[in-house]
């Protein structure tokens, strides 16, 4: 029996990833505006417990990723790489079934998969970006020093290498 502790509550700061947060991040243009013009939908939220932000400290939050699609793409979480060049960061599968992109600077991509009781490892100066491909809620931990910052606008302008498509496959 795996034990997983609630660590969704308590916790210091909840973040709400809606489409039009992501809408720059999605390849399908027409499907975003499509979506947006009915609805804005959550497409995950992120539950941090608050750490000083300081190199000594962990960050650790729990992340739950809805499941979707926008047109053919998965659901996914924005990506980043850190600031702090020589930071890690470890991702905790608890729940449901998906994909990590990891990503560096070079543009080499790898990818591992993320279901309940698996770790993914992001070596420093990688980005990584968590992809749902299931048809439940992806839950995981993440955990990396307090101090590293998030850079979201390299993925913005660059993108990741690989999207994460539904082919009826």
């Amino acid at each position: 029996m795996t034990m997983v502790p609630n660590i969704k509550e308590p916790y210091g700061k909840k973040t709400c990833r809606r489409l039009s947060d992501l809408k720059e991040y999605f390849a399908d243009r027409k499907a975003v505006e499509d979506i947006l013009s009915r609805d804005d939908p959550v497409i995950y939220e992120v539950y941090e417990h608050p750490v000083p932000p300081e190199g000594e400290h962990l960050i650790f939050a729990t992340t739950v990723l809805l499941p979707g699609k926008v047109g053919d793409e998965f659901h996914f979480t924005k990506g980043h790489f850190h600031f702090e060049p020589d930071a890690a960061e470890v991702i905790i599968g608890v729940e449901g079934a998906g994909i990590v992109l990891l990503q560096n600077r070079a543009g080499e991509l790898r990818q591992e998969q993320l279901e309940a009781s698996a770790a993914v490892y992001s070596p420093p100066g990688w980005a990584h970006r968590v992809v749902n491909t299931s048809n439940r809620n992806l839950v995981f931990l993440s955990v990396c020093r307090a101090d590293v910052g998030h850079d979201y606008e390299t993925i913005i302008a660059k993108g990741f290498a690989r999207r994460v498509v539904d082919k009826g496959d």
